[in-house]
């Protein structure tokens, strides 16, 4: 490799995806040499065990200078292979009905991603090379992007294909193409469809030091004479991994305070502090889809009265409709006319306000955000966004780098900390490619910056994602937090969405500041230096119209500056000439 480093877009796409795919790793030359080893093999399974010369390609696959300068950024140097690489699919045995495996709660250190201080490293990967090219909807491989940070279980019809919600994906590979998978994500096969035979070779590299398997030609433990009457409990704690007497995963004792025995099942045993509570009133489908993504679908919820009475007062007060600006900034694909917005819908005249001011405290919304942020949240009004053919879509922006504790999200104790959520209730039927809100699933836990061709949605690596909701539905998603946006709007039917932002007890996102004389009296701040009175105002953050004093100490000299510039805490640092907005 020509380059350092991963590329920003490679590291954001492995941060919020769990895998990467690294387009045209193997020549053609080399593809064609391995299928020919393939047809003269006869075998599958263990490639490293062919008779010379069959397995030398194999062996060099190992070793790859591509699949090596990969492993170095993602695993760490010292990396080492843990499963030999074999043939995999269908046709080398394996059963694509396996329910999948991987997920990161609960979590498997020995495989999970890790970042910290700007290093990235993850434990343990799979390593898939495409002999063969897997086109859409071919089987093979599947898997869940994003899951390799999820912080719930995966519920059971997941794991089974019994319900996919959406989340599945099948990576498109060419002939030639390598695919390195984080070991906590949830992974799996589906039955081949594709026109030819599935060549796809697998296997497992690990962290220097790492436990995950033995190999499969270890040695006995070499044992000192000590050792030779211990009972096997003790053995157990003994034992020196990667021997062929040890086991995967090791023995598991267990205790009722008064003796120690050996389990008979190899089952882990990490006892939790908590237990999922089947009263909590959280869906388990709807926590971990949340959790995953950064947003949210619930279902008709409207019925077909309360849609007619909304549109009925959209139309009524159409006049009212303000075309914006064009919000393409710089780019290429979402250009489009100026977005038309109707605000003020809960001061409405009655009884048109009645179908909007329903929607505020409905029990669908309130019980899905007292576990989304807690209570205590305050709302910012409703608006309604009616985009026509040809409107402009929206610059994507949010994300969680650089980090913003007013707006962001932590998962803690079962708990979702959402500080900042939108709910948006859709009025008009979305249609696939029809444009409107689009996002970057993961998003909303990145530890890298979301690149310029996201943003534009020019070159988005296919990373964003359209939701597609209906008249009725409910859409909810982590504001400013997840990387989200629009698509230009292309359908006939117009855009009617109806935008409510909550945010959480904790801070103050929009509004205006409380004056330092209205929050202490005008007897306590009469008088006061500039610098002095700064510090006594109410909480706000940086806005278009006024950002927050700042105090500034230089050369033992205190001032008062409002040029946000520079401060990561609150509004999205820009640079005087960046359009990112």
């Amino acid at each position: 490799m020509d380059r350092e480093s991963m590329t920003n877009e490679e590291n954001y796409f492995f941060d919020t995806e769990g895998y990467i795919i690294i387009p045209g790793a193997l020549t053609s030359k080399e593809v064609d040499s391995l299928n020919s080893t393939l047809d003269d093999a006869g075998s599958t399974d263990n490639l490293l065990t062919l008779s010379a010369p069959l397995r030398d390609p194999f062996r060099d696959l190992l070793v790859h200078p591509v699949l090596v300068w990969y492993l170095n950024q993602i695993c760490g140097h010292g990396f080492r292979l843990d499963r030999a690489p074999r043939l995999i699919g269908e046709a080398a045995g394996d059963d694509p009905n396996t329910p999948l495996q991987g997920n990161n709660e609960p979590r498997d250190t020995a495989r999970a991603y890790y970042f910290q201080n700007n290093y990235r490293v993850c434990h343990g990967v799979r390593v898939i090379w495409a002999l063969c090219d897997v086109d859409t909807d071919d089987g093979g491989v599947v898997l869940v992007p994003a899951s390799h940070k999820s912080n719930v279980e995966a519920p059971e019809e997941l794991l089974t294909g019994a319900d996919d919600m959406d989340l599945i994906e099948q990576p498109v590979l060419k002939a030639g193409d390598l695919l390195i998978i984080g070991g906590t994500i949830l992974q799996g096969l589906r039955p081949w469809k594709g026109r030819n035979p599935q060549r796809l070779i697998a296997c497992e590299y690990a962290n220097r030091a790492v436990l995950q398997s033995n190999g499969s030609g270890a040695k006995i433990e070499p044992r000192p004479e000590w050792m030779a009457n211990l009972p096997p409990e003790h053995l157990a704690v003994l034992s020196n991994p990667g021997y062929k007497d040890t086991t995967d995963p090791p023995p598991t004792l267990n205790t009722d305070g008064k003796k120690t025995w050996l389990e008979k099942s190899p089952d882990i045993i990490h006892p939790s502090f908590y237990k999922p509570d089947p009263d909590a009133g959280i869906d388990h489908k709807e926590l971990y889809f949340w959790d995953l993504t950064g947003y949210l679908i619930v279902r008709n919820v409207m019925d077909e009265e309360w849609l007619e009475r909304a549109n009925e007062a959209i139309d009524k007060f159409s006049d009212r409709i303000v075309v914006g600006e064009e919000l393409a900034r710089g780019s290429k694909s979402l250009r489009g006319t100026g977005r038309p917005t109707l605000s003020g819908l809960l001061h409405l005249p009655e009884p048109y306000c009645e179908p909007f001011r329903k929607m505020l405290i409905h029990p669908a919304v309130i019980s899905r955000l007292n576990w989304m942020m807690g209570s205590g949240y305050r709302c910012g009004g409703a608006t309604a966004f009616c985009s026509v053919k040809g409107s402009t879509g929206h610059s994507l922006h949010g994300g969680n780098e650089p980090l913003t504790p007013s707006r962001s999200y932590v998962f803690q104790n079962g708990r979702s900390h959402a500080e900042f959520v939108r709910a948006v209730w859709q009025l008009h039927d979305t249609t696939p490619g029809g444009g409107g809100f689009v996002c970057v699933p993961g998003s909303h836990k990145a530890y890298y910056r979301m690149p310029e061709g996201i943003r534009t949605s020019d070159d988005d690596m296919g990373t964003i994602r359209q939701p597609v909701p209906k008249a009725g539905d409910i859409l909810f998603f982590m504001d400013t937090v997840l990387t989200h946006g629009a698509w230009p709007w292309k359908s006939d039917i117009s855009r009617r969405s109806i935008f409510f932002n909550y945010y959480s007890r904790h801070h103050s996102y929009r509004g205006g500041v409380i004056e330092p004389e209205d929050r202490w009296g005008e007897d306590i701040v009469e008088g006061m230096t500039e610098a002095q009175f700064a510090v006594m105002r109410g909480s706000t953050r940086d806005a278009r119209i006024r950002n927050t004093p700042r105090l500034v100490v230089e050369n033992g000299q205190l001032s008062v500056s409002y040029d946000a510039m520079g401060d990561r805490y609150e509004y999205p640092v820009r640079k005087p000439d960046d359009s990112q907005k």
